[in-house]
């Protein structure tokens, strides 16, 4: 018999967890960072002792106990969590924490596969020293379309669109049945195709996993901003500022956006600087020659502001004061990309833009959301007609309507459940 649990993203956003198990193997899909439902008790300036990072977050609830997955030298000695589990392998969607945030404790006898794009993007943050709490885990590059035997179930990587390279959904074939997983999936980006193609391979699924981000959010009416319109909105916002500096937060992670934004800046006569860390990463992502913040300094700014574009490496805002030194004008403008921090349900956001305001420095914010809209979400749906739908990755499941005879199934957290949707 084949269960499925879910050890992550129910009833929040984030922090996605599902656990397949038939017979004596496992299929362990994501493996994210908890993003709690109250406030994070991790969030700055705590910082944890590093090897203790583990012992921590299982001593709050921060982390999924799940026995035989951890590493025994990152639990605390006699955890039973140390003790062996049923022949398990991990399986990520993409690289961004709350979906890989955990794989770092993982036992290394275990493999963890991802899409060699997204190997690539983890790899080159560890090293610039901002890697997975616990270290790079075994890696094992997936490619696309490929199947993976683990025990008597095939799992099968499918690239879809979202806002990071390498963004994968899985399909997990049972000797019940089959489950699909999208991971984070969006219709609105650059290759939307990747994503109808990941419906269609997912049709008729015995059970279709699917993150529901936007449900319940309020997003605008009307059709998504796509990454055509983030490239316009930077180049008329690059083009207004005149001769005054430009300031910009955007997710490094998102390395298309990247190329296209230094397309962008060259155009409009501009070089986009980076703050020290995000230029390393670049370097090591393979971006060509990113202009760090050493390199150019503050007087090179203050001669010429209306040739730069400058992001700031932020962290934990410790170095926010030093937006005082910067030579704002009358045309200074903030664009905020999808970058940090990222939006006001983060702590750090109220002073983020308190600074701007005492700056008198405008926030344009010209970001595409990296998740499937309502809509969408439901057209995916009804052209996958799984037999059974688990809304995850939402505070509000319950939005997502699929049509009949498809039923619609709201999981409890840790509960294991048969690919019928029944509790086992």
């Amino acid at each position: 018999m084949t269960t499925v649990e879910f050890w992550g993203g129910v009833g929040l956003i984030g922090s996605s967890k599902i656990l397949v198990t038939e017979g004596t193997h496992r299929v362990l899909l994501d493996f994210g960072t908890d993003i709690p439902r109250e406030a994070d008790l991790f969030r700055p300036p705590v910082s944890l002792r590093q090897g203790r990072e583990l012992a921590h977050r299982l001593r709050v609830g921060a982390a999924p106990r799940i026995t035989g997955l951890y590493d025994p030298a990152q639990l605390d000695a006699g955890d039973p969590l140390g003790s062996a589990g049923p022949d398990t392998q991990v399986f990520i969607t993409h690289g961004h924490i709350d979906h890989c945030g955990l794989a770092g404790f993982v036992d290394p006898r275990i493999p963890v596969h991802a899409s060699p794009a997204t190997i690539a993007l983890l790899t080159a943050l560890a090293a610039v020293g901002d890697g997975l709490p616990g270290g790079d885990p075994d890696w094992q590059p997936l490619p696309d379309e490929t199947p993976v035997q683990v025990g008597p179930m095939t799992v099968e990587r499918i690239t879809v669109d979202h806002d990071t390279p390498g963004a994968s959904g899985y399909l997990v074939t049972t000797g019940d049945g089959v489950l699909a997983f999208t991971g984070d999936i969006r219709f609105h980006g650059r290759n939307p195709e990747r994503s109808w193609h990941f419906a269609e391979r997912a049709a008729g699924c015995d059970m279709l996993v699917t993150e529901g981000t936007a449900l319940g959010l309020g997003l605008p009416p009307g059709p998504p901003r796509t990454e055509d319109d983030v490239r316009a909105d930077f180049a008329t916002a690059l083009a207004a500022a005149d001769r005054d500096l430009v300031l910009l937060a955007m997710y490094p992670r998102d390395l298309e956006r990247v190329t296209e934004f230094l397309e962008v800046a060259t155009a409009a006569g501009r070089r986009i600087v980076w703050g020290d860390r995000t230029a390393a990463f670049l370097r090591e992502a393979g971006v060509p020659d990113p202009l760090a913040w050493t390199a150019v300094g503050l007087d090179a700014l203050r001669a010429e502001p209306g040739a730069f574009v400058y992001q700031p490496d932020l962290g934990d805002l410790r170095g926010i004061a030093d937006l005082g030194d910067l030579p704002i004008g009358p045309k200074t403008v903030w664009l905020h990309a999808n970058g940090e921090p990222l939006g006001p349900f983060e702590s750090r956001w109220q002073l983020f833009t308190e600074w701007l305001t005492a700056l008198n420095v405008p926030l344009q914010r010209i970001g595409s959301f990296g998740h499937a809209t309502a809509d969408d979400l439901h057209t995916f749906v009804h052209r996958v007609a799984p037999k059974v739908l688990v809304p995850i990755h939402t505070q509000a499941p319950d939005l997502l309507h699929p049509l009949a005879p498809t039923r619609r199934m709201i999981p409890d957290y840790a509960v294991p459940y048969r690919l019928d949707g029944s509790r086992a």
